[in-house]
């Protein structure tokens, strides 16, 4: 099982470092002690949805409680976001050891 932090930067870097729902820039860590970003399952896992690459997503807190539980099945909502998402399934994933070479640089990207 993949540690939860890394998770996180895998989905911090598939995303670009914005939210897939409004796109804002996000940190990569708490600010101000909160957390302004976290990992949405697109197909909530209630609704069936699995925990995998091909269905997170990056969100801003405000986006990923709005969305609550909403299965996108049934609203027909956010037809980019699921293209997104599989064009991420489709492509390999990025080592931990890139992952750490590449973050600093994307995070600088999303606060230019």
């Amino acid at each position: 099982m993949t540690a939860p932090n890394l998770n996180y930067k895998r989905c911090y870097v598939d995303w670009g470092g914005r939210c897939a729902y409004c796109n804002i820039g996000l940190p990569r860590i708490k600010w101000d002690g909160k957390v302004r970003a976290g990992i949405d399952h697109f197909i909530p896992l209630s609704k069936g949805g699995q925990n995998i690459r091909g269905n997170r997503v990056l969100s801003c807190y405000p986006c990923n409680l709005a969305k609550n539980d909403t299965d996108p099945r049934e609203t027909n909502q956010w037809p980019h976001i699921e293209r997104r998402l599989a064009e991420i399934a489709a492509t390999p994933l990025i080592s931990h050891r890139r992952l750490k070479e590449i973050l600093p640089e994307l995070v600088k990207q999303v606060y230019v």
